[in-house]
């Protein structure tokens, strides 16, 4: 499989998923869950969550741990968010036994940024030297080097 259709499977297929459970699937399909909870927009947290985390390292990836700035942020980021408010917009116009919320979108837009901040947050703890700690002082406060 060439490299670009390689990193590119995994997000595209997290983004079947969704369509087909946002978009597909009515809502007498989707089992009753305990009360308490917002399921639905806990599932929108998660999966746009996995769809902007795999977008993200796999384009990290495709540019060997390099990619420009602009276009990883893009690519797994705003497509996402921007992918999150376009099902919103085919539920509220064409799949209308589906109801399009803003609250959806807002989980789906949280789970994308909590995504972003969390591969920002390990990519500079990963390219961060590390100083080796020694039990041994190899030189003393006052000694001075020949």
């Amino acid at each position: 499989m060439p490299a670009p259709l390689r990193y590119m499977f995994l997000p595209l297929l997290i983004g079947l998923l969704i369509f087909a459970a946002t978009c597909l699937i009515g809502p007498g399909s989707v089992p009753e869950m305990p009360k308490g909870v917002s399921w639905d927009k806990l599932a929108h947290f998660l999966l746009f969550f996995l769809l902007s985390a795999a977008s993200l390292y796999d384009y990290n990836k495709l540019h060997k741990g390099s990619p420009h700035t602009g276009r990883w942020i893009f690519w797994g980021f705003i497509l996402p968010v921007a992918y999150g408010g376009m099902i919103e917009l085919l539920q509220h116009f064409i799949f209308t036994s589906r109801s399009a919320e803003w609250g959806d979108w807002i989980a789906d837009l949280s789970g994308s940024v909590t995504a972003l901040m969390l591969v920002i947050i390990c990519r500079r703890k990963r390219n961060k030297p590390i100083n080796p700690l020694s039990l041994y002082d190899t030189k003393s406060p006052g000694s001075v080097d020949p």
